[in-house]
């Protein structure tokens, strides 16, 4: 075969290539069973647009929170009560933009993680404020005290992960746009941490704007005037 014809061929190879889209996220996704899906939640993006996020397992188990447990994981200890609904193993989030066929592999992976469902370990932030997108927060226990949620959210219609998570005691409030309220309880010293947050949803960044730290004589009614924000 002469350099030219080799050339022509090689040409019409690429040329035919560029007309066939092939990705990985779209195989991936043709396979995906939504149905299966362990945790699904509809958020919204900065400008209202509605996508759905699915979290499906690609191995899992299923137990329930016991003091007879032989597993670690599905022993009752700070992040499970007895009788809690737990799940362990590996996750996929896709994405699924409304009004579309197509459902996108986002890139993120949980891996050996456990949701206890009881506790609702994975959950959405609704916006309160145009311009704001829906925040959807994965959690773990961390001790009797906290729990440690990464911060995902749509932007510019993809799936992102901030560079670091809310770390607390109760839940976090959407106090102004893009703005968020977490508070911790130091049983050493019997003292609030309130923590004032804003995210910058370019970079991913969470920037501490704000610390009250206060003792407070009825603990309980405090706890009980914390606002919830989270579905």
């Amino acid at each position: 075969m002469n350099s030219k014809l080799l050339k022509v061929l090689l040409a019409s190879i690429l040329f035919i290539s560029m007309l066939i889209p092939i990705s990985i996220d779209s195989v991936d996704a043709a396979s995906v069973n939504t149905k299966k899906s362990r945790v699904t939640y509809t958020l919204k993006d900065s400008a209202g647009k509605k996508y759905t996020v699915y979290v499906i397992p690609t191995s899992e188990k299923k137990a329930k929170a016991s003091y007879d447990s032989n597993d670690g994981w599905s022993s009752v200890w700070a992040g499970a009560n007895p009788g809690d609904t737990l799940y362990k193993g590996n996750y996929k989030l896709y994405l699924k933009k409304s009004g579309s066929k197509s459902v996108v592999y986002t890139g993120i992976q949980l891996k050996d993680y456990t949701y206890n469902a009881s506790r609702k370990m994975i959950y959405s932030i609704p916006s309160k404020y145009k311009g704001q997108p829906d925040l959807l927060i994965v959690a773990e226990t961390e001790s009797s005290n906290y729990e440690y949620g990464m911060i995902h959210y749509v932007y510019k219609g993809k799936f992102k992960i901030a560079k670091s998570g809310f770390d607390y005691t109760l839940r976090p409030q959407n106090i102004g746009k893009n703005s968020f309220r977490i508070t911790g309880y130091n049983n050493a010293n019997g003292k609030w941490y309130t923590r004032d947050y804003k995210l910058n949803l370019s970079s991913g960044n969470l920037m501490e704007t704000q610390l009250l730290v206060k003792r407070y004589n009825d603990m309980n009614k405090f706890i009980k005037s914390w606002r919830k924000d989270w579905k």
